[in-house]
């Protein structure tokens, strides 16, 4: 970390803050511009936000979306076993689907969504009349711009203020952001993962306990955050800079007994609590901690393997899915190989992780799942620093595939 890329004046921020509120304003254009002169799709049923009449502001929570809403309005045991009026509901949520009502089994993958968000959104609904759409668009926008300025501190730990500013245009037009403004949790998590690791560089042990609590209540990938946390807490105690020196036997040893001459470091604790917490949670809805699991490998894709059998398997799955997918998969193993020496090396531990994390589970919504992997835009800011010629082609490219992609979400055609 170099001392002279802490402080951060109120010019660089006015920069930074430009950078997303450009990006946020962008992307909502896109949204109503393509909602107003792009087809709908079109399903056998009357289902995903896609019936004729929706408006804009409704389609903000398509796919996911409706689940976060619907869990809020109704919680996972209602939900799940349909004991709720499916007509009452839509007509006060707007976001009901009448496959799902009739399927109880498809009702169970409520569970694949972690509590948190729901509970806010619930919360925040609740101020604001019942209005659950508005809220998730207040509380999305709140963590979307909480995310954007971690994430600048985090990227001016270790780069100047033109690549920290590189670093957060490709993060907020990466080509699966459009997910940064629609009624999802990528926001909340990515704001609360980002600041976990900030305090974590920073030393301050309660602040990264505390964000990363939170970030293991809001997705299943704050499990990613443990590796490069763990890391980072033996790396300050490594007696030499190597890359395997944190994970050397005797720095083990040592790093344990910090937590007695340094008792603040117990704060750290708090980050596996927050996965604990929601694993309770489930227990005590549905008498299963783990039933997400259990839904998980009831999908067709919910299965784990090694690397390149899921990467086979998402080539199996056809053009439509492997065009958008394997490329981003490649381009992140790519960023891993080259910036190994070139960005710090919590960070390239965390992409590393991210990166197996997704290579060995199934899964068919890579494309902004992606947005996700902050260490990523931290190698490619690394990768491309003198190079300005290409900065500007991946960022017109990433921009572009999210412009393509978020019209296609919001007229109910699914991309992930």
């Amino acid at each position: 970390m170099n001392p002279e890329r802490k402080a951060i004046s109120a010019r660089e921020w006015a920069g930074a803050i430009s950078v997303m509120v450009v990006l946020k304003l962008a992307m909502l254009g896109v949204f109503g511009l393509s909602h107003h002169y792009l087809p709908r799709a079109r399903y056998q049923s009357d289902i995903w936000m896609t019936r004729p009449g929706t408006t804009l502001f409704q389609n903000l929570a398509n796919f996911d979306g409706a689940w976060f809403v619907r869990l809020a309005a109704i919680g996972y045991q209602k939900l799940t076993s349909g004991e709720y009026n499916l007509v009452q509901e839509s007509s006060r949520l707007k976001v009901m689907d009448e496959l799902g009502y009739r399927d109880g089994i498809e009702r169970r993958y409520a569970y694949r969504h972690w509590p948190l968000f729901p509970l806010m959104l619930r919360a925040a609904a609740y101020v604001l009349h019942h209005n659950f759409l508005l809220a998730g668009v207040l509380l999305v926008s709140l963590f979307y711009f909480g995310y954007g300025c971690f994430f600048y501190k985090l990227a001016r730990l270790d780069f100047p203020p033109e690549g920290s500013l590189f670093a957060l245009a490709l993060a907020l037009a990466h080509p699966g952001a459009y997910s940064l403004t629609a009624i999802y949790n990528e926001p909340v998590f990515l704001c609360f993962a980002s600041a976990s690791l900030y305090f974590m560089r920073r030393d301050k042990y309660l602040g990264a306990g505390l964000c990363g609590c939170l970030a293991g209540m809001t997705r299943i990938e704050a499990v990613v955050l443990y590796v490069p946390i763990i890391y980072e807490y033996l790396r300050k105690s490594a007696k030499s800079d190597g890359f395997f020196a944190p994970l050397a036997p005797g720095n083990f040893v040592f790093s344990l007994r910090r937590v007695i001459s340094e008792p603040r470091s117990l704060w750290l604790f708090l980050v596996p609590l927050g996965s604990a917490a929601v694993l309770l949670y489930f227990r005590l809805v549905s008498g299963n901690a783990f039933i997400f699991v259990k839904v998980h490998e009831a999908n067709l894709y919910g299965h784990f393997g090694f690397p390149w059998q899921m990467l086979y398997a998402t080539y199996l799955k056809g053009p439509d899915t492997w065009l958008k997918e394997l490329p981003l998969h490649a381009l992140l193993l790519l960023v891993i190989i080259f910036s190994f020496r070139k960005i710090n090396r919590t960070f390239w531990v965390w992409a590393a992780a991210f990166w197996l994390f997704y290579t060995t589970n199934g899964n068919h919504s890579y494309l902004r799942y992606q947005v996700m992997a902050v260490p990523m835009f931290l190698g490619l800011a690394a990768l491309l620093a003198d190079r300005p010629g290409l900065r500007y082609a991946a960022l017109a490219a990433s921009a572009s595939a999210m412009a393509f992609f978020g019209a296609m979400y919001i007229n109910g055609y699914w991309v992930a």
